[in-house]
């Protein structure tokens, strides 16, 4: 009995180790000597900003979009920006733009933001173009009426 508890005390300990080297780990911060910034500023990123002079702000450009509507079936923010941008991979850039919608979930009469400056052109999207993303279905032959044919004669013999 002496020997079962000894077992599982050795057992708890080194799990308890174990976990406790493991949070050690996770929390422990990479510590760079000599590229920290001053306590109270956050670091830069390189080519991401400009240094600023206190008291000067740089105006920023406002976006400025054109709005689509969505008027046929099948429309798809790819097909929108194949359209508009003429890049059918720019579907993010619109999902981007438009965050209260669903890429997935397109349905008439949604408004659509387009940056305008990423448009290459400010015509409106014909359906024919939407439908030439979508195989058309070839038409069924409709087959011939079935003749009919006499049924044989039979008599008691």
């Amino acid at each position: 009995m002496k020997r079962y508890s000894q077992k599982k005390v050795y057992v708890w300990v080194i799990t308890l180790t174990f976990v406790l080297m493991c949070m050690g780990c996770a929390t422990k911060q990479p510590i760079e000597t000599g590229s920290q910034p001053p306590v109270g500023t956050e670091p830069r990123k390189p080519g991401k900003t400009k240094p600023q002079l206190p008291g000067k702000t740089e105006p920023q450009q406002e976006i400025t979009y054109f709005e689509h509507t969505v008027k046929y079936s099948g429309e798809t923010l790819s097909i929108i920006a194949g359209w508009y941008i003429k890049d059918i991979k720019s579907w993010k850039a619109l999902a981007e733009a438009n965050p209260d919608i669903d890429p997935k979930f397109i349905f008439t009469g949604n408004k659509i933001r387009i940056p305008e400056y990423l448009m290459k052109t400010h015509e409106p999207m014909p359906k024919e173009f939407v439908d030439s993303f979508y195989p058309q279905k070839p038409a069924k032959p409709i087959p011939p009426p079935p003749e009919e044919e006499e049924p044989p004669l039979f008599a008691p013999k």
